[in-house]
């Protein structure tokens, strides 16, 4: 697969990048369910059901960040970039990513801390308020997430990564 000079060509390289996303496509949507079940069947309170939504929460974006590599082929780029685009909108409070401003309040908690967040949550709003939790609902400041639609974005976010996976390879396939 290598030229002369080392370097891929365009399309080898997207050959590379589906040939990685493949796998991690697999492991992600692996981890995603695993972390779905345990919140699914869980009758916790407190600590104990805010890990599994955070737990949740990051492997749905991480899900989601997977889904994204197929951005980076531009044979298919443009339908890619319309199956997250609707993904994201499944998450849409008052034109904000919840599902961002949640993984991100979770994942950068130190910066929002120090008040150098950069998402579209507020230190003094959302970081920490006082909240309910259950299994069916995580809450923080103005955002929120209910479990069984979130789930039902990941697995059309799914079906759909997975049409536009297939058109890759139909198109791959074609004579250059």
């Amino acid at each position: 697969m290598m030229m002369e000079t080392g370097i891929l060509s365009g399309r080898e390289e997207e050959a590379l990048i589906w040939d990685y996303f493949k796998p991690r496509h697999t492991h992600a949507w692996n981890m995603l369910v695993l972390s779905w079940r345990e919140l699914d069947k869980s009758n916790e309170a407190g600590f104990e059901i805010e890990y599994l939504w955070e737990n949740f929460i990051l492997r749905l974006w991480l899900y989601r960040t997977t889904i994204r590599t197929l951005t980076k082929l531009t044979l298919v780029e443009g339908e890619a970039k319309r199956v997250l685009k609707a993904f994201d909108g499944s998450f849409d409070a008052n034109g904000q990513n919840a599902l961002k401003a949640l993984r991100d309040m979770i994942e950068h908690f130190d910066d929002y801390a120090a008040g150098e967040g950069r998402g579209p949550a507020m230190r003094e709003r959302d970081l920490d308020p006082w909240r309910q939790t259950s299994r069916d609902r995580y809450e923080r400041g103005l955002f929120c997430l209910e479990r069984r639609p979130s789930y039902e974005a990941a697995i059309k976010l799914r079906a759909d990564a997975k049409g536009v996976s297939d058109k890759f390879i139909q198109r791959y396939k074609l004579p250059e």
